[in-house]
């Protein structure tokens, strides 16, 4: 099992756990104690609860990548060696999205020779070195260290 569907699944226990707790009826609601007299009545202060996990919303697309948290020089070792650990896991990459996918399903159909890996990884770097360029040369370091070690030569400019 993959790490995404481990977390997925824990979100989606995380979120019924939250609807579970929204359908509950507040127990102390209405209740009435009875003091010495009968005929003397208060209702019960609320405890106070404790906070509620709210559910996540969808994420979306920030549209200024500069509010993210950057990396700091002096983290840099510390990244390095957690992208050192995937070294050896196959580098493929599965992405959902309709618009990506008609777009290239297009173009492999009407573009001769057309190849839609190289252009989904030149597209998917480039993005992502746009809006982590820190933590994209890191990679790139952690990336010519794992092909050199593999025996892998890489082409001009990569």
């Amino acid at each position: 099992m993959s790490d995404l569907e481990l977390l997925l699944k824990r979100r989606k226990r995380e979120e019924a756990s939250v609807k579970a707790e929204e359908g509950r009826p507040n127990k102390d609601e209405g209740r009435v104690q009875t003091l010495e007299h009968p005929t003397e009545s208060r209702v019960l202060a609320e405890a106070p609860r404790p906070e509620r996990v709210e559910p996540r919303e969808k994420v979306q697309e920030p549209s200024n990548y500069a509010s993210e948290p950057r990396v700091q020089a002096e983290d840099g070792d510390k990244v390095m060696s957690i992208m050192e650990r995937f070294g050896d896991r196959d580098p493929k990459i599965g992405v959902w999205s309709y618009p990506a996918f008609l777009l290239l399903q297009y173009l492999y159909s009407t573009v001769p020779g057309f190849r839609m890996s190289r252009v989904a990884k030149e597209a998917l770097e480039r993005g992502l070195k746009e809006m982590y360029p820190e933590l994209y040369s890191i990679a790139e370091e952690v990336a010519k260290k794992i092909y050199a070690k593999k025996g892998i030569i890489l082409s001009e400019g990569r």
